[in-house]
């Protein structure tokens, strides 16, 4: 039954209404001769309908019809047994149907308007196959084991790598043990019973190249259950030239300075002791004054660190030369906020806080630990790339990109105190991600990025490629061409998506420019099965919360057969046909 008409394109009705109204008055003007007469109001009826019929035909008009009371159940890996006996006590006509990865989930003779999906879910490129249908997600119990993680796998030499992640229903007992490539146990941590547990692995990185270490899970009686790789690039440290501009000496900066030095940074920090009077102090470099900034001296810094005071001081050729060499030559600054900071928009990068009324926070990273941060955090904004979140997902540390540089700051404040409390290695890795975020200066001629750590045997694996080459061409290491899509905002960005059909290390390269290549880890699908199953019902949730959002009963949209307005259309035209000639005989 219909119970409502639908035209889906309204500016289309616009155009054709408008034109449909134009011929009924020019045919109205015609027969205007008859007005008064019966045959003018019959002959202006039929010729109204004529033309709605045509319309319609132009319009392709769709029904709102009820959908039909076959119901479907879904069974995917992992799914209940329990609600699986539960649906087909109330639902005694229910069919059940096994899911297959890539195959048609309905037959030509199937016919299903409300499916129940049970287990973990459906892969994400089948999605589609249950659109315009009424759909309840029941995905049972979680997967056991390592659901979540996340770990930097580009490093620098030198550097403590950082293994976090969140065990769903561990066994009291067993252990988690991070091994080096060669088998060596560098870390580990005993679970405990519960339904959730959070754990930590490190190890330090002292020689360049490709490894693979690895999280191996055993029983309390030395038992080997699972062991799943982590790949890890190490490469050498790169030395960046800073520049540290201070409206007066700081703690924060005296800490900082001192990191940065210790890791062969080259550095030179102007510090205004009185009005007129700077102190200069230089780091892993020779002396050098720095005055009234310009494009020279700025142009042999990669990183500019700025106090809020600092940048709102500067003269209008120092701004001027600062912004042209974010823009341009790919500078990246880092500034030092005060409270006047964010309640203004009128800086550089715009950044707009909101005040959330805590002094402290604990960071996804380090969520043990307490860090002081001013009473604002980032409001969410376009343009704005985080660094770091904390455990409520509320930005702390984030960037701009501006050109072809960046721009960043932080909410977080007196970080040094994590020194004095002994958590040097927190410190160590906030300020490293800060200053890894905004020192990228556009001096190579192209950078790879991928949101994933690792790629999966005959699986998608997407990258990103960010390159000054017009038309780059990237190639895996059997020279087979990977097609690329460009950004469409930003057009030197390129998108590829391949799937890799062979395991291990294995590399991309740009054919323009063969010495950049990007190295990546093809693992095999039996790996990480707890991560991936559990990424997929956050997947399937949310893509099939819209579904059953909806009433069971909700409406469903079927075109309406055009023969039925074509029919109606010839019966008009042809009365208004032969009405002049059979009145004429």
């Amino acid at each position: 039954m219909i119970d409502t008409v639908t035209f889906l394109n309204s500016h289309l009705i616009w155009q054709i209404g408008a034109a449909g109204l134009l011929l009924w008055m020019i045919f109205i003007w015609k027969e205007f001769s008859q007005f008064g007469t019966n045959k003018f109001w019959v002959k202006i009826f039929v010729s109204f309908l004529a033309i709605i019929s045509l319309m319609a035909i132009a319009l392709q008009p769709v029904a709102s019809t009820s959908p039909k009371t076959s119901k479907t159940v879904l069974l995917t890996k992992g799914y209940n047994k329990e609600q699986l006996d539960s649906l087909k006590r109330v639902h005694k006509k229910i069919e059940v149907l096994p899911y297959k990865v890539n195959y048609p989930i309905f037959d030509n003779e199937t016919v299903s308007d409300s499916v129940f999906l049970l287990g973990y879910g459906l892969e994400s490129f089948d999605f589609w196959q249950l659109n315009n249908r009424w759909v309840q997600y029941m995905p049972g119990s979680e997967p056991s084991g390592i659901v979540r993680y996340k770990y930097d796998q580009r490093n620098n030499v030198g550097e403590r790598i950082f293994f976090t992640g969140l065990y769903n229903n561990p066994e009291k007992g067993n252990k988690l043990l991070l091994e080096e490539p060669g088998g060596t146990i560098v870390d580990s941590v005993i679970l405990k019973s519960g339904r959730h547990q959070k754990f930590q692995l490190a190890a330090n990185l002292n020689i360049k190249g490709n490894y693979l270490f690895s999280i191996t899970e055993k029983d309390s009686l030395g038992n080997l259950l699972s062991k799943d790789p982590v790949p890890v690039v190490v490469q050498e440290a790169t030395s960046l030239k800073i520049l540290v501009l201070n409206n007066f000496p700081t703690f924060e900066t005296k800490y900082l300075k001192n990191y940065l030095a210790s890791l062969g940074h080259e550095m030179i920090v102007k510090s205004k002791i009185t009005k007129g009077r700077h102190k200069f102090e230089y780091f892993n470099t020779e002396k050098k004054r720095i005055g009234v900034l310009s494009k020279k001296n700025l142009e042999t810094f990669d990183l500019v660190i700025i106090d809020a005071t600092s940048l709102r001081n500067l003269g209008r050729k120092s701004r001027t030369a600062l912004e042209n060499s974010i823009r341009k030559n790919g500078l990246g600054v880092f500034i030092q906020p005060n409270n006047n900071f964010f309640k203004t928009s009128k800086n550089i990068g715009s950044f707009d806080f909101v005040s959330d009324k805590r002094e402290d926070i604990s960071l996804k990273d380090f969520p043990k630990n307490k860090i002081p941060k001013s009473v604002f955090s980032f409001k969410n904004e376009f343009g704005i790339l985080p660094i770091h979140q904390d455990t409520k997902d509320k930005t702390i540390s984030a960037y701009k990109r501006i050109g072809n540089g960046r721009v960043g700051t932080t909410t977080l404040e007196n970080t040094y105190e994590l020194l004095l409390r002994g958590n040097s290695n927190v410190y160590k890795q906030i300020w490293s991600a800060i200053i890894g975020a905004l020192s990228n200066k556009n001096l190579i001629s192209s950078q790879w990025q991928s949101d994933i750590t690792m790629g999966f045997k005959d699986q998608p694996f997407e990258f990103s490629l960010r390159t000054s080459i017009e038309k780059p061409t990237v190639q895996t290491m059997g020279r087979y061409t990977i097609p690329l899509r460009r950004g469409l905002s930003i057009e030197n960005l390129w998108h590829g998506t391949m799937h890799p059909n062979t395991l291990g290390w294995e590399k991309l390269s740009v054919q323009q420019d063969s010495t950049m290549m990007f190295n990546y880890f093809v693992a095999d699908t039996l790996h990480w099965r707890s991560q991936k199953d559990y990424d997929k019902i956050q997947k399937n949730r949310r893509y099939f919360d819209q579904f059953s959002s909806l009433e069971e009963d909700a409406k469903l949209l079927k075109p309406i057969n055009p023969l039925w307005f074509f029919f109606i259309f010839l019966l008009c035209i042809g009365f208004l046909w032969l009405e002049p000639k059979i009145n004429k005989e």
